[in-house]
């Protein structure tokens, strides 16, 4: 079970690694490498202090600490993407910060590689280790889009090239005697090329649940009944991983400048154990350089803090209104810009969302020269929108003080190009007169939205772009038109479920 384990969680990291966009994170890379480092520091300290008490030998110690220190890409981003969340700023931190914690899992892989623990044997084992993830590099930057341009768009094709890169170096990784976990790291790291790694990721879905069902079912037959002392010390590793890591994590992004819900939902999509500290116990076990109790404590709080993982990160915002008026933490006021800091706007519109559609949007409230605010949580947006000298707001649309700082109550119209309900119904539920043009994901939801009061919303797959910013322009020119606005939509939105397409 231990090998089936094993290759499970190889094909896994595979696909974490054909998800890493190094240049889409670059934005918040320097928050999170900070924060990396203190929370893990400081849980290493923690976790170093516990063992000695416990009486582990060295080795045990550190795998103790890496168990507890570093947390699940496999569960931690695959919750995060099922929100949708990797596209705001906590799902890029979070991202990041996993990035930083598996980079610190591979270099104790590498030296785990070693077959004896002398100097010249973990040396060798580094360089190799090393030497396969620049040959990764190398292929990304300077073979793979040619590659994939021989492939002529075949999405086919593109599957063969990425299974081939995992062969190739599961194959190589074996004849170096290395862990194969850094062999499939690097292999999903070769073929990760935007917008190439989408279409593989597309193709390998079902790859994936496969070798979710592998390892999961791998890891609960690993489990044994378990001694007092396990259960003891997997309540203790528990309370590290799912509780004092996590508030590490919240304390420093707080300190350093992020909003509290931004530190909130990233530190309770951490609260995991990492699937790479699984494999180091796993081949640490294997070799007999940690005891039974210690493997059997690792896996208990693996499973039961992927658990516990999936309802913190499903319910963060519930547990950010729960414990931030109790945390101490002083939280940072919003980021806006200047010209809108130092004057009162009035019947303005409020723009959620700086993407394509968004811009678009912004470009024609321009055009008609009509006042606006874009509020965004993406920095890259937020940059490109001070360059332009727009008036924006740098934060988070769950949270008040965001609105507050772009002078809700005065406006005409919130726009909003976020599909998500949770924003709309944020949106819906401010004590404003400003009307409300939203965004849906499927009719049903856009039917809901109309019914508590939304005077239009967007879905993709009844409206044009261009019909959009026709209505925009109505309401902007005419009083009336909004009048008549929603009762277009509802015909739109029936003429669409009577269609074929709908």
């Amino acid at each position: 079970m231990i090998t089936f384990a094993q290759i499970g969680l190889s094909f896994l990291v595979f696909m974490f690694g054909v998800k890493i966009d190094p240049e889409r994170l670059s934005s918040v890379a320097s928050d999170s490498l900070k924060t990396t480092v203190i929370q893990v520091t400081f849980v290493s300290i923690l976790g170093l202090a516990i063992s000695y008490l416990l009486g582990f030998n060295a080795f045990e110690s550190v795998v103790f600490v890496l168990a507890t220190s570093l947390s699940s890409t496999l569960v931690g981003l695959e919750l995060l993407e099922k929100e949708i969340d990797l596209k705001l700023a906590h799902g890029r931190i979070a991202e990041s910060i996993h990035l930083s914690q598996d980079i610190i899992a591979i270099f104790f892989l590498m030296i785990l590689g070693s077959s004896v623990f002398t100097v010249d044997a973990v040396l060798t084992s580094l360089l190799h280790g090393t030497g396969v993830l620049l040959l990764a590099l190398i292929f990304r930057a300077y073979l793979f889009d040619y590659i994939a341009a021989l492939a002529a768009g075949s999405r086919e094709l593109l599957m063969l090239v990425s299974i081939t890169m995992l062969i190739s170096f599961l194959g190589l990784t074996e004849f170096l005697h290395i862990s194969l976990a850094i062999g499939s790291f690097a292999a999903g790291f070769a073929v990760s090329k935007y917008p190439h790694n989408m279409e593989i990721l597309d193709t390998t879905g079902s790859l994936k649940d496969f070798f979710s069902a592998i390892f999961f079912v791998s890891l609960g037959a690993l489990l044994a009944v378990p001694s007092i002392e396990v259960v003891l010390l997997s309540g203790l590793m528990l309370l590290i991983t799912s509780v004092i890591k996590p508030y590490t994590v919240i304390a420093s992004l707080v300190h350093l400048g992020q909003n509290k819900r931004t530190a909130y939902l990233t530190g309770t999509s951490i609260d995991q154990v990492s699937e790479l500290s699984l494999i180091i116990a796993i081949q640490a076990f294997l070799a007999g350089m940690i005891s039974d109790m210690l493997f059997q404590a690792i896996t208990i709080t693996a499973t039961a803090s992927m658990i516990i993982s999936s309802y913190t990160t499903k319910h963060g915002d519930k547990i950010y209104r729960i414990f931030s008026p109790v945390d101490t933490l002083n939280d940072r006021q919003e980021e806006v810009s200047e010209k809108l800091s130092e004057h009162e706007m009035d019947d303005h519109i409020i723009v959620l969302g700086y993407d394509i559609e968004g811009k678009r949007i912004v470009e024609k409230l321009k055009e008609k020269e009509v006042d606006f605010v874009v509020i965004e949580n993406n920095p890259e947006k937020v940059t490109e929108l001070k360059e332009r000298s727009e008036n924006y707001v740098f934060g988070d649309a769950m949270d008040d003080k965001t609105w507050h700082e772009a002078q809700y109550r005065e406006a005409q119209l919130i726009i909003s190009t976020v599909p998500m309900e949770k924003t709309s119904q944020k949106i819906l539920d401010l004590e404003t007169d400003a009307d409300k043009i939203l965004r849906a994901e499927n009719i049903t939801e856009a039917q809901n939205l109309l019914d508590q009061g939304a005077i239009y919303v967007i879905l993709s797959k009844v409206l044009s772009e261009e019909l959009l910013l026709d209505h925009i322009e109505g309401i902007m020119e005419n009083k009336n038109y909004k009048e008549e606005l929603r009762r277009k939509n509802m015909l739109e939105l029936r003429r669409y479920l009577q269609s074929d397409e709908g």
